[in-house]
C-alpha cells in the first residue's frame, strides 16, 4: 500500500517543490492549498501524515490541526512556521502536532523527521533512496565542500588541471572524480606515476614505440597518451619527471600531437591532462628542477587538497567509511569505534594523511578481538599525542565531554547524516551544526544554504 503524505500549502511553488522531494523519496503526495480543501480531501482519503503550513488563507493551520485531531486523531501532523513564530509552534505541539519545523524548511531534516514519525507509528515507508556518492570523496569540512563545488565546475571543461597536496591526501581520487564527472567518463582513465619508472623508460611509456625503435622493442606498443584516447591521462608526481621528458611533454601539449618512438607519424592528442604533485613546483622551478613553461601549461586550473590535520572535521566520517569498507572486505561484522578513540584520532597530526588513517584502521580491525575499537587498540604515539592535547578532565561530570559523546553517537548511528542525527537528538539541523562547529567537528565550515523557502 502506498504511503500518502498530504501537503497543505498555499504557495504553489513551494507546494510543488515539497511534492517533488517527497515523490522522489517514494511517497504518494496529496496536495491542498487551504485548510478547507484539506478537510474535503480527508473525507475521501486517509493519508499517513499531514504536513501543513501555519499561515493559510481562510482557515489557519492551527485550526486545521484541531479539526484533524477531532476527526482523525491517529494521523500525525507536522506544522511549519515562519521564523519568529516559536510561540505558535509550541501551541501546535500542545494541540497535538507531532512536530514543527521552522521555515525555510531543510529538505534532509524534513525527510528524516517524516520517516521517524511513520516508523514510530508502525506505518509502512518506502526504502531509503541511495545517497549520492559525492564523487567518492568523504568529508564535511569546508575544504572538501569547496573541492566538490570546484570539481562540478571544472569537470565539463577540457582544461588541464594540476592537483597539489601532501602524499596520502587522495590526489588520484580527485583526478578520478574529475574524470567521472566529465563528458569523458565513458573514455579511459589512465594513471602514470612519473617517479616510479626508470628514466630511460619514461619516454617510451608516455609516447609509446614502434617495433625495433630500441633494443628489446620486439613489438609495437601504444603509450599512455595514446591509450587514454579521448579520456583522461593522470600524471602522478609530475614534479619527479626528468627534465628532458618535460621538454617533450611540453611540446606535445602545445602542438596537441605526439609521435611514437621509432616513427615520425604524428598522433593527435585527445586526452585531458590532469597532473598531481606533492612538491612545491614553484620552488622546483627556482632550483632548475622543473620547467616554468610546463608548469603554466599544466596549471591552467589548480586544485589543492589540504592535509588531514587541517581538516579534522573529516576524520569522523572517514573513520566510519573505512570501518564499513574494511569489515566488508575481510568478511567480519561491522566494528564501531568508541568516542574516546575517535577523539584520539581527531587529535593526531596524521603525517601520512588519509592513507595512514586507512592503514591504521585496517590494522585495528584485524587485530582487535572486540566489537569496537577503543583507545587501548590505538598505537602509543596516537594515545600519547591525544593525552597531551586533551589533558585530563577536571571532573567526572564533564558536561562538554558528555555532550560531545552524545552528538558523536548520534552521528555514528546515522552514518553522519546530519539531518537524521538532529532528529535523534531532538534538535534542529541548524542547532546540530552549531554544536558540531563548536566541538571542532565542522572546522571553520561556512554556513550552508538555508534550504528552500
Amino acid at each position: 500500500m502506498d504511503t500518502q503524505i498530504l501537503i497543505v500549502e498555499d504557495e504553489r511553488n513551494l507546494r510543488r517543490v515539497l511534492a517533488a522531494i517527497l515523490g522522489a523519496e517514494g511517497f504518494t503526495v496529496l496536495e491542498a492549498e487551504s485548510g478547507e480543501e484539506a478537510l474535503e480531501l480527508l473525507q475521501q482519503q486517509s493519508p499517513s501524515l499531514i504536513l501543513t503550513d501555519q499561515r493559510l488563507p481562510g482557515m489557519p493551520g492551527m485550526e486545521l490541526l484541531r479539526r484533524v485531531k477531532m476527526l482523525l486523531p491517529s494521523i500525525p501532523v507536522i506544522v511549519s512556521t515562519a521564523y519568529g513564530e516559536i510561540d505558535q509552534a509550541v501551541e501546535a505541539i500542545k494541540e497535538g502536532a507531532e512536530h514543527y519545523l521552522t521555515k525555510p524548511v531543510d529538505e534532509g531534516e524534513l525527510l528524516a523527521l517524516i520517516r521517524q514519525i511513520l516508523e514510530r507509528g508502525g506505518r509502512s515507508i518506502p526504502p531509503l533512496r541511495q545517497t549520492p556518492k559525492r564523487h567518492g570523496l568523504i568529508g564535511v569540512s569546508r575544504a572538501i565542500t569547496q573541492l566538490l563545488e570546484t570539481i562540478d565546475l571544472v569537470a565539463p571543461a577540457p582544461s588541464n588541471v594540476l592537483i597539489s597536496g601532501e602524499s596520502g591526501t587522495g590526489k588520484e581520487l580527485v583526478a578520478r572524480a574529475l574524470h567521472e564527472a566529465s563528458p569523458r567518463a565513458g573514455e579511459p582513465f589512465v594513471a602514470f606515476n612519473c617517479g616510479a619508472i626508470p628514466l630511460e623508460l619514461v619516454e617510451s611509456e608516455i609516447f609509446g614505440y614502434e617495433r625495433g625503435a630500441f633494443t628489446g622493442a620486439v613489438r609495437s606498443q601504444a603509450g599512455k597518451l595514446e591509450t587514454a584516447a579521448g579520456g583522461t591521462l593522470f600524471l602522478d608526481e609530475v614534479g619527479d619527471m626528468p627534465l628532458p621528458m618535460q621538454v617533450k611533454l611540453l611540446r606535445a601539449l602545445q602542438e596537441r600531437e605526439f609521435t611514437r618512438l621509432g616513427t615520425h607519424q604524428p598522433i593527435r592528442l585527445q586526452a585531458r591532462i590532469v597532473a598531481a604533485t606533492h612538491l612545491d613546483l614553484k620552488q622546483a622551478i627556482q632550483e632548475g628542477r622543473f620547467r616554468e613553461d610546463l608548469y603554466y601549461r599544466l596549471n591552467v586550473i589548480p586544485l589543492h587538497i589540504p592535509p588531514l590535520r587541517e581538516r579534522r572535521a573529516d576524520i569522523a566520517p572517514l573513520v566510519s567509511h573505512f570501518l564499513e569498507k574494511i569489515c566488508h572486505e575481510i568478511g567480519r561484522p561491522r566494528i564501531e569505534i568508541d568516542s574516546d578513540a575517535l577523539s584520539a584520532l581527531e587529535s593526531y597530526s596524521w603525517p601520512g594523511n588519509i592513507r595512514q588513517l586507512e592503514n591504521l584502521l585496517e590494522r585495528c580491525v584485524v587485530l582487535t578481538r572486540h566489537n569496537s575499537i577503543g583507545r587501548r587498540d590505538l598505537p602509543g604515539e596516537i594515545r600519547e599525542q591525544a593525552s597531551n592535547n586533551e589533558g585530563q578532565p577536571s571532573s567526572p561530570f564533564d558536561l562538554p565531554a558528555i555532550e560531545r559523546q552524545t552528538v558523536l553517537s548520534a552521528l555514528e548511528k546515522t552514518r553522519f547524516n546530519q539531518s537524521q542525527a538532529a532528529v535523534l537528538l531532538g534538535i534542529s539541523r541548524k542547532q546540530l551544526r552549531t554544536k558540531m562547529k563548536n566541538m571542532g567537528l565542522l572546522a571553520d565550515q561556512a554556513e550552508e544554504e538555508e534550504g528552500f523557502d
